[in-house]
């Protein structure tokens, strides 16, 4: 073997052992963290209840919104006819559904916390 390259592992050796575990500069520990969930656990729940109510409002009316959208576009032809607005048609009613289907969900939690 080359001897400077016996020497360089040698001294690579010798400056591994000489540092010590505790000389590297360590990050403080995080501070134990508060086991709040929200900011929704600290308000009566009947306000939050109707909070609820009022966002599954909301929800409703957009998907009648996007109902009356799908019956636009499914009647609806394109430039000289060519076109065919099936696809969002359909769009639109799959996302009718699922703004009823989250408005169901917002009503079922201001049910359940208005109890």
């Amino acid at each position: 073997m080359n001897p400077r390259f016996n020497a360089l592992l040698g001294l690579s050796a010798v400056a591994l052992l000489a540092i010590s575990p505790l000389s590297f500069a360590q990050e403080p520990a995080a501070p134990p963290m508060h086991m709040h969930k929200s900011e929704m656990d600290h308000r009566p729940d009947k306000e939050v209840a109707a909070e609820y109510k009022t966002e599954a409002t909301k929800l409703r009316e957009k998907a009648e919104s996007h109902r009356k959208l799908s019956q636009i576009y499914a009647v609806r032809t394109g430039p000289k006819g060519g076109a065919d607005f099936s696809g969002v048609a359909k769009h639109c009613e799959k996302l009718a559904k699922l703004y009823d289907d989250a408005a169901k969900e917002a009503d079922a939690v201001s049910t359940e916390l208005g109890k």
